[in-house]
């Protein structure tokens, strides 16, 4: 059918709310195969089936005569509101695709066309898909501002400049989006679509049409109502779009949609305004096509994305979860009562409408100007006006924000900074002046949005809460940056200013305004948020102390990683390189779930342990505040590489150099490995320290490898050995082990001496911390004490009539014990006031009962807390053999 079958080709498509248009672009010369083009209809409120029937048959029909390797991706010009970086549909009451509202269409269509995981899907506006088609024509070209709209089932628009689409400026609505601009007693297309043309034509002749076209054709034949109706139409669109151009500055303005096609019975009155101003107007030639080709363009230059990750983002509805039955669960959540979580901008507007002075806080990384654009939307709608002050006004200059945290980042080059003793106060310069603007209030609410702006002192508070690994994810893509930074940086920097200063900060500041907290957001969504009511999150954090809690893990790659992850965690993205890391129970990173009426709300763990540190930990609350102490994390090795071999730093030396209060101490737990299997550990009996540093030195200064085993013991790794890993010991975990990583909490000071030559996954060279290193080894701990001292002894603590309580023993500087509970049927087993870390580390399932009254299920691999204000539990095998869960807690 087409000329040249071994070009590579895009499927490109415009969704309309009654229609999709499909056709096959070359992606090369970007013409368009009218031998391809496809158009089917789509009715009015169809259900999720039909839809998702119409779109994948219209698909598979236009590429039909294409082999799929020959298809380099495919373009979707969709209308909003709609995650077009992620594909999921948010679409509601916009009379067109409710069925679809919350699902990943970008995952549905890969499944129902059998898509390669490598042929990327990407989604746009359909309004700014036609904006970009018709800017690349050569007479639009000539003009710098260009306002492109689009008139069908609802209201289109794109504001483009020199050829880009503008999302973000003060000269025009959020997003670019005129749909929703407050017009007459509604919004603007309440006005100026479909459904208006029609509902108008009825209220004035009583006779009911179920499209606009038998209007237009009655306008044609000089019906008066049917022209008053398109009279009144054109007078709509005039008076939405002028104070947009003007403010905009459009040299020109184009239109296109289904409703254009009867340009003739409305278009006068905005002619007419746009003469006065010198602004040519054009219809539309190719309407649609221009947002088929205007979605192709995406192919050249995808929209940067705002997350970069290959693990999904937390669906907003148990609905979306898939959750397993009988396997690891990567989404757990803890249920509340009904009527405790609320969905979406517009209900937090409505209670914000009730108040006269809000502080919208949060955590770095909110886009602080679409929270602030989404929410003026719906208080234009309403009639409320807001006065807002913004804390990036009153920042200090990013030299001074430089020079104040230089202290705690240390140079460019160096991998750790010092935790920080700044305050959120230290990064902004207010006024005495400033201070009174709640005082000074003159309008129906002022806001002040940021993070800091609690500092204000006044008001109620509104915090927006971010995951942590949602932020890294939002900094790797270089969308946000750090507090007080114009610009993102290289991002390890970038992580290494977080969590030195900005989360030091952050959590700081966050203490000290508790007490003013309203509601508290979940902003990982970017577009949408689910919010509740502070106090209700403070009753649920308080449940938790009287259950079993779960964190939701996060997983990482790794120039090491391996494969086991994939094999055993059935929701895991499998399309990933590998899985190095999995943050089972690493606080600091790891977030909380609470579930309500089906709705998901995320908050960090730090949320619980400064509302319940003494629930949570019980007598160990005053030793440690409100620092959770255990960490319980993965290292996949299985098909992969060995760990570099490494140290970590003493109890000294990490307070003095970087500020941490406890070390970390480790110990490896071998919760699978493959036959020759080998861990690291401890020093060869005839070591010299002069010798190890200085052919450490000159592998990394030549390029050589070294013959790791002359100077460091390595040890057959099998099921259920225990390593013990106290701060200044040499070790790694080598190739083909699944390691449950059991240690105290802090997880980022690593001294790497050898990395096997490797690079990372980028292709950059992984840090050498040899100095780092050498000033922490401990070299007494080689030869026979290897063994003696750094190898558990397992010994057993009770004999149960169907199993056994065995201690595994650690090292005299871990601040903590290792049981492992082996039994057939049921223990049972108090909790003395302390927290206890455990994991099913070998059978199907367990039931966890509590004298509180909570019970819950759980499998192989996952990682359980359970607090220390639960005085009593049980665990009932739910399995036909032995079970062996693993228990850690401080001595």
């Amino acid at each position: 059918m087409y000329e040249h079958l071994n070009n590579q080709y895009i499927l490109s498509a415009d969704i309309g709310g009654s229609h999709i248009t499909a056709a096959l672009i070359d992606a090369s010369s970007k013409v368009l195969f009218d031998a391809s083009l496809k158009r089917y209809p789509i009715p009015q409120n169809a259900d999720e089936e039909t839809i998702i029937a119409t779109w994948t048959n219209t698909l598979k029909t236009t590429i039909a005569n294409i082999p799929q390797e020959n298809l380099k991706g495919i373009t979707l010009a969709i209308p909003g509101p709609f995650d077009y970086e992620t594909g999921i549909c948010w679409m509601k009451n916009v009379n067109k695709y409710e069925a679809l509202y919350g699902l990943n269409i970008a995952n549905i269509l890969r499944e129902k066309l059998a898509l390669s995981p490598n042929c990327p899907i990407l989604f746009e506006n359909d309004a700014t898909c036609f904006g970009i088609g018709e800017s690349l024509s050569p007479e639009t070209t000539l003009y710098e501002t260009v306002l492109a709209i689009t008139l069908g089932t609802g209201l289109g628009s794109t504001f483009i400049e020199n050829q880009a689409v503008v999302k973000h400026s003060e000269n025009i609505p959020q997003n670019g989006y005129l749909y929703n601009v407050p017009f007459a007693d509604g919004i603007a297309e309440d006005y100026l679509s479909a459904q208006w043309l029609i509902k108008r034509y009825t209220q004035l002749t009583g006779n009911e049409f179920s499209a606009v076209l038998p209007i237009a054709e009655l306008a044609l034949n000089q019906d008066k109502v049917a022209k008053q109706v398109f009279e009144e139409y054109g007078q709509n669109l005039k008076e939405v779009l002028m104070p947009w151009v003007v403010k905009f500055g459009a040299e020109c303005v184009i239109l296109g949609g289904n409703i254009c096609k009867s340009a003739s019975l409305f278009i006068t009155p905005l002619q007419q305004a746009l003469a006065i101003h010198k602004i040519p107007l054009k219809i539309s030639e190719f309407m649609e096509l221009s947002a088929i080709r205007g979605a192709a363009s995406l192919m050249d230059s995808p929209p940067k994305p705002w997350r970069k990750s290959s693990q999904a983002l937390l669906p907003q509805r148990v609905s979306q979860l898939q959750i397993p039955e009988d396997t690891y669960n990567m989404y757990p959540f803890h249920r509340l009562d009904e009527g405790k979580i609320f969905q979406g901008y517009q209900s937090l507007a409505q209670w914000m409408m009730t108040q006269e002075c809000i502080c919208i806080d949060g955590y770095i990384g909110n886009d602080w100007l679409y929270i602030q654009q989404i929410l003026t939307s719906y208080f234009q709608e309403a009639g409320i006006h807001v006065e807002w002050f913004k804390m990036a006004d009153f920042i200090k200059s990013e030299e001074i924000i430089t020079q104040i945290v230089s202290p705690f980042v240390g140079e460019k080059d160096a991998v750790w900074g010092k935790k920080t003793n700044l305050s959120m106060s230290d990064f902004f310069e207010i006024k005495q002046s400033n201070s009174q603007i709640f005082e000074e209030q003159k309008t129906d609410l002022t806001i002040v949005i940021g993070t800091g702006s609690a500092l204000f002192g006044k008001g109620k508070i509104v915090y927006f809460d971010l995951p942590k690994n949602e932020i890294q994810y939002r900094m790797r893509a270089g969308h946000i940056t750090n507090l007080g930074n114009l610009k993102p940086e290289n991002p390890v920097q970038m992580y290494k200013r977080f969590y030195f200063v900005d989360w030091v900060v952050c959590n700081s500041h966050r203490q000290s305004i508790t007490e003013r907290i309203e509601i508290v957001a979940d902003g990982q969504w970017r577009y949408d948020i689910t919010w509740m009511f502070f106090q209700e999150l403070q009753k649920g954090l308080k449940q938790l102390t009287q259950q079993v809690i779960r964190v939701r893990p996060w997983f990482e790659a790794g120039a090491w990683g391996g494969q086991w992850m994939k094999n055993h965690f059935e929701q895991i993205n499998t399309q990933e390189v590998n899985y190095a890391w999995s943050f089972e129970l690493i606080v600091p990173e790891n977030g909380l779930v609470f579930e309500s009426d089906q709705k998901l709300l995320e908050v960090s763990f730090d949320w619980l342990m400064e509302q319940q540190s003494e629930g949570v930990l019980g007598k160990d609350a005053a030793r440690f505040g409100t620092e959770f102490p255990i960490r319980f994390d993965f290292l996949d090795t299985f098909q992969g590489g060995n760990l570099s071999i490494q140290c970590h730093p003493s109890l000294a030396y990490i307070q003095e150099h970087f500020g941490e209060t406890i070390t970390q101490d480790e110990t490896y737990y071998i919760l699978d490995a493959k036959p020759n299997a080998k861990v690291f550990l401890g020093f060869q009996e005839d070591i010299q320290a002069n010798e190890f540093k200085n052919v450490l030195e000159a592998s990394v200064k030549n390029n050589i490898p070294v013959a790791i085993e002359k100077y460091v013991r390595a040890f057959d790794a099998k099921k259920h050995d225990l390593f013990l890993i106290p701060n200044g010991t040499v070790h790694s975990a080598g190739a083909n082990n699944m390691v449950l990583e059991i240690s105290a909490t802090p997880y980022i000071f690593t001294f790497k001496m050898y990395d096997w030559l490797r690079l990372d996954l980028a292709g950059l060279p992984r840090p050498i911390n040899i100095e780092h290193a050498f000033n922490n080894l401990d070299f007494s701990r080689k030869g026979e004490r290897v063994e003696h001292e750094l190898i558990a002894k397992e010994t057993i603590l009770s004999q149960l009539k169907d199993g056994q309580i065995v201690r595994l023993s650690t090292h005299e500087q871990h601040f903590y014990a290792i049981n492992r509970l082996e039994f057939t049927r049921q223990i049972s087993l108090p909790t003395n006031q302390q927290c206890h870390i455990m994991m099913l580390v070998e059978g199907e399932a367990i039931l966890l009962e509590t004298d509180t009254g909570y019970s819950a299920k759980y499998h192989y691999a996952e990682t359980i807390v359970v607090p220390a204000a639960v005085k009593y539990y049980k665990i009932t095998n739910l399995g036909s053999t032995e079970v062996k869960v693993i228990q850690a807690f401080i001595k």
